[in-house]
């Protein structure tokens, strides 16, 4: 299985963003230049169209983090690596975020990709299919109408999705899309694996490989099984004991 990877912001606050999601320039340089000596990077596509036993790795960033031109790029620039940008269109302009004028500039880069995620980051498995619907089309209106550019790929926010949501993102002009361990693995619930602070090159190394994200990716549903399963059996543990028991005289 190929390795899509999940990058955010590339900084150092002083406190961890949600979900340890910040990665430190230090630390993304040297996760690059290992990517650049040890595998082959490539374009998030080429992972679609891929079957050959060679695992790939594909880079990708969500949200539309300002640094992700001012420090992400230059070091993509330094190892000629190919990234995929997912932009929430809402954010636009909002402080720490890609203006537009700013989008424009890195879409106009021959290493870059720009992608959807969602107009206003929202947890899609919660909206109504009109709700779900507008997200979709107006985000890649927007995005569309910046770059100049056909925008086809698509990344749901917090990696949620479902069936319905899969056929809803075909419907709506997207021709892939990505979560994270959510779906199916099929052309519109690519899996994808998430780094953060905590990842040291050790465990970066580990994550990039393909192995790694089909483990991780079979725990997950398992665990998410489990959840169910228990969930159903408390509902009917619960449901029992509100009947009335039968008495005998």
């Amino acid at each position: 299985m190929h390795s899509v990877l999940v990058y955010h912001t590339i900084s150092s606050p002083p406190e961890p963003m949600e979900a340890d999601a910040d990665i430190s320039p230090e630390k993304f340089e040297r996760q690059l230049r290992w990517l650049a000596r040890w595998r082959r990077v490539v374009p998030l596509e080429e992972t679609l169209r891929q079957s050959g036993r060679r695992r790939l790795v594909a880079i990708t960033f969500d949200d539309g983090f300002r640094d992700n031109l001012t420090v992400a790029l230059p070091l993509l620039e330094k190892f000629q690596l190919p990234m995929t940008l997912f932009v929430t269109a809402g954010f636009l302009g909002r402080d720490t975020y890609l203006s537009r004028s700013e989008l424009r500039e890195i879409s106009e880069h021959p290493l870059v990709t720009i992608g959807a995620h969602g107009l206003w980051h929202r947890h899609f498995n919660r909206l109504t299919a009109d709700e779900a619907r507008f997200e979709l089309t107006e985000s890649r209106r927007l995005l569309s109408e910046v770059t100049g550019k056909n925008i086809s790929l698509l990344a749901w926010p917090y990696g949620e999705c479902n069936a319905e949501l899969e056929r809803l993102s075909e419907e709506c002009g997207y021709h892939a899309s990505w979560s994270v361990w959510k779906g199916t693995n099929s052309m519109h619930s690519r899996w994808r694996v998430p780094l953060g602070r905590r990842d040291d090159l050790a465990r970066f190394v580990v994550k990039s490989s393909g192995f790694y994200a089909l483990t991780k990716a079979k725990w997950h549903r398992m665990s998410d099984k489990n959840v169910r399963h228990t969930s159903v059996c408390r509902s009917a543990s619960s449901l029992t004991a509100s009947v009335p028991r039968e008495t005998t005289n």
